[in-house]
C-alpha cells in the first residue's frame, strides 16, 4: 500500500516539497493532476468554486485583485489556475480590456472558457510548464492556487519566468501557519466537518477530539513544520484524495502555505516584494502578495 492511499489518520503526513522523496511526491502530484484535469474527479469541486462566482462579495479577493491589475493597466495579463475565467469577466467589469491569457489544467474547463470567451487566449498546461516565451508578459497573476501545488518552488519560478523586466508576478492565497488551519488535513476521526456537527451527530469522543485537534495540535504543528519538515512543506494526504463527495473549500490545498516563506523566496531571488494591502487583519490570515522584477 503506498504512502499516500493508506487509510487516513491523525497523523501528519507532511514532507519538504524541496528535499522530501521523488517517487512520494511525484506519486502526489499525479493523484493531484488526476483530481484537478478529469471531469468526474473535479466536478462537485468545480461546481462549489463556480457558485461562488455567481455571487461574488463587493470585497472579495477577485474584486480585489481585478480592480487592483486595472489600476496598474498592464498591457498583457497571465492567469495561472484560471478556472472558470471569473477573473477575466471581473476585470472587464473594472473596465480593463487588453491582453489576457488563462491557463488551466483541465482541459474541459478550458474548452468552456473558449465557447464563453473568444476574445481571450485560454490555453491547457500546467504551474510548471507555462506556454509563454521567457519575459514577455507584464503582470502573472494567481488567484488560490499557490497552496493547491505539490511543487510551489518549481511553479514561483516558472511565473517569474515569463514575467517581463519591470513587471509583476501578483499573488493571493492562504496563509496556514498564520491561521493555524488546514481544511486537508484529517482532524479527530472523520472527515471535513466541525466538532460541533460531530456533537450534533452523537459522536461525542469525535467533536471532543476534533476540537483538540483544530484549537491546539494542528496549529502548533503549523508553526513548527518549515523547521521540522523542511522548506515548502506539502500535506501528502488531503482529504480530497481520502474522501470522495467533499466540496469544502481547501480540501484539496496540499502546499501548507505561508506567506513569510513565499517572501523569503523572493528576497532570495531579489525581487521587491510589497503587500498592496498590508499583512493585518484579513491580510493576515490571506496573503496578498505583490513581486516585482528588476528592469
Amino acid at each position: 500500500m503506498s504512502e499516500l492511499h493508506t487509510p487516513a489518520t491523525r497523523d501528519f503526513h507532511w514532507m519538504s516539497s524541496v528535499e522530501g522523496d521523488p517517487k512520494v511526491l511525484r506519486s502526489l502530484h499525479e493523484a493531484m493532476m488526476t483530481f484537478y484535469s478529469e471531469a468526474g474527479e473535479r466536478a462537485d469541486y468545480q461546481e462549489m468554486l463556480s457558485s461562488i462566482d455567481e455571487h461574488p462579495g463587493k470585497d472579495s479577493s477577485t474584486v480585489r485583485m481585478a480592480r487592483y491589475i486595472a489600476s496598474e493597466n498592464p498591457a498583457t495579463v497571465l492567469e495561472m489556475g484560471c478556472g472558470d475565467g471569473r477573473l477575466f469577466r471581473a476585470l472587464r467589469r473594472e473596465g480593463w480590456n487588453a491582453e489576457y491569457t488563462g491557463v488551466e489544467v483541465a482541459d474541459y474547463v478550458v474548452d468552456g472558457n473558449r465557447a464563453r470567451h473568444p476574445e481571450a487566449e485560454w490555453d491547457v498546461a500546467d504551474a510548471y510548464d507555462l506556454p509563454v516565451e521567457t519575459g514577455t508578459v507584464e503582470l502573472v497573476c494567481s488567484e488560490f492556487v499557490l497552496e493547491h501545488l505539490v511543487y510551489p518552488v518549481r511553479a514561483l519560478n516558472e511565473m517569474m519566468r515569463v514575467v517581463e523586466p519591470g513587471g509583476q508576478l501578483l499573488l493571493v492565497f492562504p496563509d496556514f501557519v498564520s491561521s493555524g488551519r488546514l481544511a486537508s488535513q484529517v482532524l479527530g476521526f472523520s472527515p471535513a466537518s466541525t466538532a460541533l456537527e460531530r456533537l450534533r451527530q452523537g459522536r461525542l469522543v469525535d467533536s471532543v477530539v476534533s476540537l483538540y485537534d483544530s484549537r491546539v495540535r494542528l496549529p502548533r504543528a503549523l508553526k513548527r513544520v518549515r523547521e521540522e519538515v523542511g522548506p515548502f512543506p506539502v500535506n501528502l494526504r488531503p482529504q480530497c484524495l481520502t474522501y470522495s463527495g467533499i466540496t469544502s473549500p481547501d480540501v484539496d490545498a496540499v502546499y501548507i502555505a505561508s506567506k513569510d516563506e513565499v517572501e523569503d523566496w523572493a528576497h532570495n531571488q531579489n525581487l521587491r516584494v510589497t503587500f498592496p494591502w498590508g499583512r493585518s487583519g484579513r491580510f493576515y490570515e490571506n496573503a496578498h502578495i505583490s513581486m516585482l522584477k528588476s528592469c
